[in-house]
């Protein structure tokens, strides 16, 4: 991933106000490691159930606020992450909505995704933490993992901006 400025971050919401972008604390973008990224993504210090997801698309960037559901009380259920297919132990992933882009956001239109909770993805699809829980056995390199984590994404951010 290239990268990206607060203020780049601030312009590029889809699903926003403009007034609400320019008050959102966007993190220190100082010491992020670019290259190891497919999206950049943080989750907002006051409100835990927010989070924000920026990534360069073709021709701009594109940044969408999340919304996560709280942790699930049930201890039998595993899940996998939709962008890295990570396996977690129970809490490990979230259903993150966002509310469309344009006319449908406004009437409170919105699509989902189950991803990891830490928004990690991108780490774990390059192996630079593991697994909470071991990862599945798989023959996909490192180049074929994020190229999942990609596809998924974008596949997410077609549902939004449509």
């Amino acid at each position: 991933m290239k990268p990206v400025t607060q203020e780049e971050i601030r312009r590029s919401f889809v699903n926003m106000s403009k007034s609400r972008s320019k008050a959102l604390t966007v993190p220190v973008l100082d010491e992020v490691e670019w290259e190891d990224l497919d999206f950049y993504a943080w989750t907002d210090g006051r409100d835990l159930s927010r989070a924000y997801l920026v990534v360069q698309r073709t021709d701009r960037w594109v940044a969408v606020e999340l919304r996560a559901t709280r942790r699930t009380a049930d201890l039998r259920r595993k899940s996998i992450c939709g962008f890295c297919f990570t396996s977690h132990p129970v809490g490990g992933t979230a259903l993150f909505s966002a509310l469309k882009s344009g006319k449908e956001g406004r009437l409170g239109n919105s699509v989902g995704i189950y991803v990891c909770r830490n928004l990690a993805c991108s780490a774990y699809a390059r192996d630079k933490i593991a697994a909470p829980m071991g990862q599945m056995g798989e023959t996909l390199g490192v180049e074929e993992r994020t190229a999942r984590v990609e596809n998924g994404l974008e596949s997410f951010l077609t549902r939004v901006l449509e």
